[in-house]
């Protein structure tokens, strides 16, 4: 079934660039884990995370290159969810989405969103490869790495990470430019962002 899911993949690929499509880059530097002992809640609740979540999903709908083929988006949504099954700490639903990007990459966001990048899809030599980049995404929602990182932005400069939300929200008309503000608060090592280099 994977093997035929890479070739759906690889058709509607085809068919988008054959209409125009660009995949804008998400690509940013490899992150750093967060202090494990900080305390996310007090710079943002679960609630607020999921409203941020929401705003982030529909600016993400209006303006990345969201591949919609419904076996695809059916099998990434189905393998996050058993790997979410084996996660602690749960506190949001989790979605998953697949954009039309030729760079191997991945991200996770408020509310329990990840994204991946079809490059990640079309490169895995199998289910597992994908599931373990799918885990590792899960793992920066569960243990909140974006809002710890904000806590410890805010910690160390309280009127930067005001700043930071805002620029989270800023960017228009590409999801890199949102999701940047994140990666620039936090030193350049976002939490929710992973950049993956396949084997040479």
């Amino acid at each position: 079934m994977f093997r035929q899911l890479k070739k759906n993949l690889v058709a509607t690929l085809i068919a988008a660039l054959a209409l125009g499509q660009v995949a804008p880059a998400f690509a940013d530097p490899a992150d750093t884990l967060p202090d494990m002992g900080t305390s996310a809640g007090s710079t943002l609740s679960i609630g607020q995370e999921m409203q941020m979540g929401d705003f982030y999903v529909r600016q993400l709908r209006g303006s990345a290159p969201l591949i919609n083929d419904p076996l695809l988006v059916q099998y990434i949504n189905a393998l996050g969810m058993r790997l979410v099954s084996h996660a602690d700490s749960v506190k949001t639903p989790f979605h998953f989405f697949l954009i039309n990007n030729d760079e191997i990459n991945a991200f996770a966001f408020f509310g329990g969103n990840v994204v991946l990048h079809s490059a990640l899809f079309r490169y895995a030599d199998n289910e597992s490869q994908l599931a373990s980049v799918m885990a590792h995404e899960i793992s920066h929602v569960t243990q909140r790495h974006l809002a710890r990182a904000m806590e410890d932005q805010k910690r160390s400069a309280p009127l930067t990470w005001v700043g930071a939300l805002g620029s989270i929200f800023a960017g228009h008309g590409q999801p890199t430019g949102r999701y940047g503000g994140a990666n620039r608060y936090s030193g350049g090592n976002a939490p929710g962002n992973d950049k993956f280099h396949p084997a040479k």
